[in-house]
C-alpha cells in the first residue's frame, strides 16, 4: 500500500516537473515577442504617422478603405489574409469566407473599421488579442504578435 502511495506521489510531481517545462519552451519566444513589441510601440511613437493604435494595443495601417458598408461581427466576410509572426515567418495565407464572430479579438476589433469592396489593411496584433497562451494551431506559438495583411473582398452580405 505504501508503496502505491509512494508511485502516485512520483507521478503526480513528474506531472508537475513536465507541465512547467513544457511552458518554458515558450520563454524565450515570449521574451522576444515583448521585445519586438516594445520595440515597434517605440518607433510608431517616433516615426510612423500612418500606424493607428487602438486602445487594446492594435496597430493597423490603412492602405486602401472600400467604398462599401462596414461588416460586423455576426456578417459572413469574404476576405483574403497572410499571417505572419515577429520572426518574418508566414502561417497561414488564404482566400476564405468566414464568420467574423468566429475570428480573433483583434479581428473583431480592427475589421468592422474596414470597407466592403476591396480594403486592404495591416494590423499587428499583441498576443492578448490574438491567440495569447493558447497554441490552437502548431505553426502559432502561446504569446505570439501577430502581423495581418488583409483584403476585404466585396461580400455584398451586409445587412446594414
Amino acid at each position: 500500500m505504501k508503496r502505491a502511495g509512494l508511485f502516485t506521489i512520483i507521478l503526480f510531481l513528474t506531472a508537475i516537473i513536465y507541465s512547467s517545462c513544457k511552458d518554458d519552451v515558450y520563454v524565450d519566444w515570449k521574451l522576444l515577442n515583448d521585445k519586438w513589441y516594445a520595440s515597434f510601440e517605440d518607433s510608431m511613437k517616433l516615426d510612423s504617422p500612418k500606424f493607428v493604435r487602438t486602445n487594446s494595443g492594435i496597430y493597423y495601417y490603412v492602405i486602401n478603405q472600400g467604398i462599401q458598408r462596414h461588416p460586423n461581427t455576426s456578417d459572413p466576410i469574404h476576405i483574403s489574409y497572410r499571417g505572419l509572426l515577429v520572426d518574418g515567418s508566414v502561417f497561414d495565407s488564404i482566400t476564405t469566407t468566414l464568420y467574423l464572430s468566429s475570428t480573433v479579438k483583434g479581428w473583431q476589433e480592427i475589421v468592422p473599421k474596414m470597407q466592403d469592396g476591396d480594403s486592404r489593411y495591416v494590423i499587428y496584433l499583441p498576443s492578448k488579442m490574438a491567440y495569447d497562451t493558447a497554441t490552437t494551431r502548431s505553426a502559432i506559438p502561446p504569446y505570439s504578435v501577430l502581423r495581418f495583411d488583409i483584403t476585404l473582398k466585396n461580400s455584398g452580405n451586409f445587412i446594414h
